[in-house]
């Protein structure tokens, strides 16, 4: 976690915590915005602009109009003294993928361990090329934060032809132990959140509790969540309502409108921030708004889950804890052993205003679900 900066020449602490990120990531990657930096920093815009306005004048940043600001080249090399972590970085990554990216960046930094990421397009010879790269710069442990499920096949084949231990987000078939969380606990946190917001929306009082997802058969967390979402509902005695959309609006749409039948009875736990909000916008298409008409529940608390209208209610991802542990793996799997995560962290829910939950929790209400960290939060911030 990035701890406040001081009160001091705040911009100044902001541009050389920025310049350490900037060598963290790869060439012409995607900056947070300045907002966002704001916020991690504890700061105001006008600071961040000012503290990033150094590196855009030695060039190490670059701003592009419309679009944001991208890291234009390293300001130095790494010395081949220091630890080294290769990070292999999906170059079709997601928002979360992004976040994480810079969590264990951050991560490594403190442990003195220097990161070197690289984009991959594939996991074929592009990642082999990257890959030896990296070890020529002196990097000898080496992770792949995340990677999309369907591509689970490809990545199982390149780390085993490149015969080189790969820290890995989840258990790939052949190479459990290269994963930085057990194979027995591996989803378990998925399933446990499910448990607690079906539990969360009862206390509520909702007389209706849907799961919300894409349809891709082949995804391990989204079978997970519907098996823990149909046994909750079962427990409960409650119908299932489970429905899985593809990306285009029109699914979407017309799923807006065969749920708003259950107008004001309706909750809904969403697999992500992107299905929760793509949802709560077919709903403003036929009039109806969150939490008056329906409630929902995000995942992985983005960006975006802030500053929607109104801002959404979330399960926040513990990157520290993710991170932490694809470093602790790789480093174990570059000395010939086996380091993984048994346990899992707490589910932190930061509530704002779609779950229907704000000014409702007290510590009745909070002991009723342990297990459960509930931390409120108004979102839209200046």
């Amino acid at each position: 976690m990035i701890a406040p900066l001081g009160r001091q020449l705040k911009y100044l602490q902001v541009e050389a915590e920025v310049r350490k990120l900037a060598e963290t990531l790869p060439l012409n990657a995607k900056m947070p915005t300045e907002r966002e930096l704001a916020m991690t920093y504890s700061c105001s815009v006008l600071t961040v602009r000012r503290g990033l306005q150094v590196l855009v004048d030695e060039g190490i940043i670059r701003r592009r109009m419309g679009s944001g600001t991208f890291i234009a080249r390293h300001s130095e090399a790494p010395t081949r003294s220091a630890r080294m972590l290769g990070i292999l970085t999906y170059s079709q990554s997601d928002a979360y993928a992004y976040r994480l990216l810079q969590s264990v960046a951050h991560a490594a930094l403190e442990q003195s361990i220097q990161p070197r990421s690289v984009w991959v397009r594939d996991f074929g010879a592009d990642a082999q090329a990257q890959l030896d790269s990296l070890r020529r710069e002196g990097c000898t442990a080496f992770t792949i934060p995340w990677f999309p499920f369907d591509k689970e096949n490809e990545v199982q084949a390149f780390v085993q032809n490149s015969r080189v231990a790969i820290s890995l987000p989840q258990p790939v078939p052949g190479l459990e132990s290269y994963s930085f969380v057990a194979p027995q606990v591996f989803g378990r946190p998925t399933v446990k959140v499910i448990e607690l917001l079906g539990q969360y929306f009862s206390l509520l009082g909702n007389e209706h509790i849907a799961l919300l997802g894409p349809d891709m058969p082949h995804n391990i967390i989204l079978q997970r969540q519907l098996i823990a979402y149909t046994s909750v509902m079962s427990r409960q005695q409650r119908a299932v309502m489970c429905c899985l959309v593809p990306p285009q609006a029109k699914a979407m749409d017309e799923l807006a409108r065969r749920w708003s039948e259950f107008r004001g009875k309706l909750a809904v736990i969403s697999y992500d921030d992107e299905h929760a909000l793509r949802l709560m916008t077919a709903m403003h298409k036929i009039g109806l708004h969150a939490p008056k008409d329906f409630r929902i529940i995000g995942y992985n608390n983005t960006e975006a889950s802030r500053f929607s209208d109104p801002p959404l209610t979330t399960v926040a991802q513990n990157f520290d804890f993710v991170s932490e542990w694809l470093i602790r793996s790789a480093l174990a799997l570059a000395e010939g052993r086996v380091d993984q995560a048994t346990e899992i962290p707490d589910c932190i829910l930061t509530v704002r205003e779609t779950c229907g939950g704000a000014g409702r929790i007290d510590d009745a209400f909070r002991a009723k679900l342990p297990g459960l960290t509930m931390l409120a939060d108004s979102g839209n911030p200046d």
